[in-house]
């Protein structure tokens, strides 16, 4: 999608490359956009581990199946680990990297009572999505988030449904995916954009960050939670383009240090890919 220099987009955990389309179309103005489902997401191939390692070069081994030296880097979430990893592992591989509302320590792994609930529902029995949100919404009230998780729920060719992604994988790594990753630090500049009102990265985590990623700056979007991408696109687009366009030093010049707003961000103003085996 679009034309110019290249650009990674990285989805988060139980997402897609759909769950960045809009990121992608608005980038797709400057830049040629490939957005990937990671392994057991999406479209891409199932497989019985998942570590932030073997992303890493999964995502390497994309750039090669598309002849790409190397490329610009934005990773959300899960995805944003999976782009640091690759960055610290495949540094001359990445131009420049952004990691949206996600920092290289380890978490809590709150999505695992979610996923099960998701793998017991009994598939064969369900004959419409509405009855699967319903049985869903005792475990998990949020609608929005039931939603998102049921993007994953496809039908098949004799309309039975299945889950696209690998549910089961997934539960059983849910600790790697969660643990912190490390790695040589990447000594290029890296753009790191937080939610005002996540708290997926604290003002604790930043001396950790300036140790793997010494040239790391911050942006805070005001009012945005972990979703920053989704709820505040147009600025979160603009922010990106500028990053990845120009030269990241002018950053500086108004960069919000952990705990403030920055001025310029406090109001919001397919070409897809698989991977494959």
């Amino acid at each position: 999608m679009g034309s110019g220099p290249p650009v990674i987009l990285v989805h988060g955990l139980l997402g897609s490359c759909a769950t960045m389309g809009t990121l992608a179309r608005g980038l797709a103005r400057k830049f040629e956009v490939l957005a990937v489902d990671l392994r057991n997401h999406g479209s891409s191939f199932h497989a019985a581990s998942m570590t932030y390692k073997e992303m890493a070069r999964d995502l390497a081994g994309f750039m090669d199946e598309k002849k790409l030296v190397s490329a610009c880097v934005a990773g959300h979430s899960m995805g944003g680990k999976c782009a640091m990893q690759l960055a610290m592992d495949f540094p001359d591989r990445v131009n420049r990297l952004a990691v949206l509302d996600m920092a290289p320590r380890a978490y809590e792994p709150l999505w695992k009572p979610y996923i099960r609930a998701m793998l017991d529902l009994d598939l064969s029995q369900i004959t419409r999505r509405n009855q699967a949100d319903q049985l869903l919404e005792g475990t998990i009230p949020e609608r929005d988030l039931r939603a998102f998780f049921l993007q994953n729920l496809r039908t098949s060719g004799n309309s039975s449904f299945f889950w696209r992604s690998n549910l089961a994988a997934i539960l059983a790594f849910q600790d790697d995916i969660c643990a912190r990753i490390s790695g040589s630090p990447y000594p290029k500049e890296t753009l790191f954009i937080r939610g005002e009102k996540s708290d997926f990265i604290q003002d604790t985590d930043w001396d950790e960050i300036k140790t793997l990623f010494p040239k790391a700056i911050l942006k805070t979007i005001a009012g945005a939670g972990h979703l920053v991408h989704m709820e505040h696109r147009d600025l979160v687009t603009e922010l990106l383009a500028a990053f990845f366009q120009e030269n990241p030093r002018s950053f500086t010049n108004s960069h919000a240090l952990p705990g403030t707003t920055n001025n310029e961000s406090s109001q919001p103003s397919g070409c897809y890919a698989k991977l494959n085996t």
